[in-house]
């Protein structure tokens, strides 16, 4: 109440004196420029005219003896009139305290806005490919040695089986094996039935129907029941690996576990590896005979093969040479499953945002190098004669 009666009659007139003289306005403020005086030089202001000669704003302070923090706004809402209308603005009168108060104010309001200058696309391109090569060399790194860990300690079964937590096993190979039956038993009938199709409609035109036995059986044991089994597993144990242990890793369960004198590697990761490096053979057998048994289906349906001659011809195809070259090229693909799956867990840091981006990691890297090992293993026994 006491701040309103200080200038009772102040909004009734303007606290702002005009006048025009050979092509400059001349302004003088009549009152002093507080805060409590805002609204009234802001209505001052926009009742302001300029008539077409005028080229040069005058704002006279020398009859300023209060001022605040509004003398600067006040200055900077002139300087933008007067560069909307084009007119230079001349400030006067300014003694030296009030010069250095409004240059200190000012000079932030003066400063242009520049926009940051954003990178060209070559440099940007460089720099991306740059990031993606250093995270490679990083990842490639921290695998070497996490294999070598990893190597070591399952070597050092050979005279020490009791060197891990073999009660773990059970439940990682029923997991990791007994529980994809189903989808791995799926995927290598669907499998069976679209090479069987696919071959059926070749075969059929040069009247070679019964080879569709061994194109099927062939296929499906040497290639396709491992490859697809390992994505399958990639899929469901090497993520389920890397969101176990990342989740471990980022509530600090590992660090207990290290601070007690537990080795995480032979307690946590070992048991999981040999689960999947044990059970995924099994798997590309019930794989095998689904496969074959789509096969024989299709055989059956499109081409009119009977069971019996498809079974005999699937038997003189299939050599025990084209069955194990599969399941031993799968005893490695799991163990690079879970490697994978193991070592992004490891890398988890950070909170539940990082387990996920570790856990989609394990996937692509897992399937990836499945495809790559498949690929080694596909010239090595073309090289060998397998």
């Amino acid at each position: 109440m006491k701040q309103a009666q200080l200038y009772p009659s102040k909004a009734a007139q303007s606290p702002l004196t005009s006048q025009e003289e050979n092509g400059s306005m001349q302004l003088v403020p009549t009152e002093a420029m507080i805060l409590p005086m805002a609204a009234s030089y802001s209505r001052s202001l926009k009742s302001l005219t300029f008539s077409a000669d005028i080229r040069t704003i005058n704002l006279d302070l020398s009859n300023i003896q209060q001022y605040d923090s509004y003398v600067v706004i006040f200055i900077s809402s002139l300087r933008k009139i007067a560069d909307t209308k084009s007119l230079t603005l001349e400030l006067i009168g300014m003694n030296s305290s009030m010069e250095r108060y409004v240059r200190v104010l000012e000079a932030p309001l003066l400063k242009p806005k520049l926009r940051p200058e954003l990178p060209s696309f070559l440099s940007a391109y460089i720099a991306n490919v740059g990031m993606i090569t250093m995270t490679m060399l990083r990842d490639f790194y921290f695998f070497v040695e996490f294999l070598g860990i990893i190597v070591s300690n399952i070597v050092r079964l050979l005279w020490s089986p009791r060197s891990i937590r073999w009660k773990d096993f059970p439940f990682y190979f029923l997991r990791a094996g007994v529980n994809a039956v189903p989808i791995v038993v799926l995927v290598g009938f669907l499998m069976g039935l679209i090479i069987g199709y696919q071959g059926a409609m070749q075969l059929h035109q040069f009247g070679a129907d019964i080879f569709l036995a061994d194109l099927v059986g062939i296929s499906i044991t040497r290639e396709l029941a491992p490859l697809m089994t390992a994505i399958l597993v990639a899929g469901r144990s090497g993520s389920a690996f890397a969101a176990e242990i990342g989740t471990m890793k980022v509530s600090e369960e590992l660090d207990a576990m290290s601070s007690m004198g537990i080795n995480v590697y032979r307690f946590l990761i070992t048991p999981r590896i040999l689960a999947v490096m044990l059970a995924i053979p099994f798997l590309v057998l019930f794989s095998d005979c689904a496969g074959i048994l789509g096969g024989m289906i299709t055989g059956m349906t499109t081409l009119g093969i009977t069971m019996t001659g498809y079974l005999n011809e699937t038997q003189q195809a299939l050599s025990f040479a084209h069955v194990f070259s599969g399941i031993f090229k799968s005893v490695f693909l799991g163990f690079i499953i879970a490697v994978v799956g193991c070592l992004r867990g490891m890398q988890v840091s950070g909170g539940a945002e990082s387990v996920g981006r570790y856990t989609t990691a394990a996937v692509v890297t897992g399937i990836l190098l499945t495809i790559i090992v498949d690929a080694i293993f596909t010239l090595l026994y073309q090289a060998l004669g397998v």
